[in-house]
């Protein structure tokens, strides 16, 4: 059976090198450019970091099974995992995914771990840098680790699918990030392994556990909300009375997002919810003949990406009207040429995917929806 490996990648690989040089200058230059990514770094910064990188790169290509597993704590799970006897066996179909913290130093560990890798013979590695996961501040934390709740539940159910067994290599990475991915690996993992700091320590490997995360009666009261705040929306605290806040994120200026276990439960639960009635949202008004079309459509999973588009289009059309349709790349908003309302108004529409369109009329605040449906609604928008 394939396996889909995702190991969280710090920069042990870099630090670990650093820290038996002796050198307190260099201690203390990687410890203060830790959180920095490369437009921050002053040019010496850098080249010194480049330097490092370039003699640990060296060092791994000449180090042997033992050497390696010292060297960082991901090759210490990764090799303590695969055994001495991965040099003889097909990894032809196992697939790595590296989590690095966005910052310049976690980028070159790992690329340098996934160069590696590559050598040793696992051909498919890929490298996962959510946008601002880092140490730096919670906001930038928040906002990185939402990303890796994104990515976990749109892309290992097509993994698992495929019979891929999943397996988190959480040996690696920071604490605050381990502690996350604990979490999200018990809904997603067939396994999670660790492995005790000593030299010598084998590997601990936790089974997947039977967690069950059922539909939570405030996700269908709170669908709108839910929807909004899954596209970025920042919420207030009259809005999202009555939501757990253990769903949620705030600042100290009252404003709510929702937090990692919140976006999880919801993505957990968004297509069953999504899939029913017709929710309204701001800034949206539905014609007869859009009610007509959504409520003939008898797949659940078209009616929910529907209303996944339909909060992402509120908010955009909310904030910057027909401009922020038009720029989403996702959405493309186009006028049909020569057509209008009785009014005179022009009709335009934007796309759900390739081959699906939502024909709509501006109406200054407000953008009413015409028709759902295949390109054939390009003839009768």
């Amino acid at each position: 059976m394939p396996e889909l490996i995702l190991s969280t990648v710090g920069t042990s690989l870099l630090t670990n090198y650093v820290n038996k040089k002796n050198s307190r200058e260099l201690k203390s230059l990687f410890i203060t450019t830790a959180n920095m990514v490369e437009k921050e770094l002053s040019p010496y910064q850098k080249d010194v970091i480049d330097g490092v990188v370039a003699e640990v790169g060296n060092v791994l290509q000449n180090a042997g099974y033992e050497e390696m597993r010292q060297l960082c704590a991901e090759l210490n799970g990764l090799l303590g995992y695969y055994g001495r006897d991965f040099y003889s066996r097909d990894f032809s179909r196992d697939h790595h995914v590296l989590v690095a913290t966005d910052t310049y130093q976690g980028h070159a560990a790992a690329r340098l771990l996934a160069e590696h890798l590559k050598r040793l013979g696992f051909n498919s590695v890929e490298l996962m840098v959510p946008p601002r996961l880092s140490t730096r501040d919670c906001s930038s934390f928040t906002s990185g680790v939402n990303e890796v709740v994104r990515w976990c539940e749109e892309t290992l159910p097509g993994y698992r699918q495929n019979r891929y067994r999943i397996v988190f290599n959480l040996v690696g990475g920071f604490k605050s990030l381990q502690g996350y991915m604990n979490t999200l690996g018990m809904f997603y993992a067939d396994e999670i392994i660790y492995i005790f700091e000593a030299p010598s320590a084998d590997l601990i490997r936790i089974p997947r556990l039977p967690v069950v995360m059922d539909e939570i009666p405030v996700l269908r009261e709170k669908a709108v909300i839910f929807a909004l705040m899954e596209n970025g929306y920042i919420a207030t605290k009259e809005e999202i009375q009555g939501i757990p806040e253990i769903y949620l994120e705030s600042d100290q200026q009252g404003s709510y997002t929702l937090s990692t276990w919140g976006l999880l439960i919801w993505k957990r639960n968004k297509q069953k919810i999504l899939s029913g009635r017709l929710l309204a949202f701001p800034s949206l008004t539905y014609e007869r003949s859009f009610e007509k079309d959504y409520h003939s459509i008898t797949d659940s999973a078209r009616r929910a990406d529907i209303q996944t588009t339909l909060a992402k289009v509120s908010l955009l059309y909310r904030e910057r009207g027909l401009e922020g349709l038009r720029r989403d790349g996702g959405l493309q908003y186009k006028d049909y040429e020569n057509v209008r309302d009785s009014s005179g108004k022009k009709i335009g529409h934007f796309r759900l995917n390739q081959g699906w369109r939502i024909s709509c009329l501006p109406d200054g605040q407000v953008l009413r929806l015409r028709h759902v449906g295949p390109h054939s609604v390009n003839e009768s928008p």
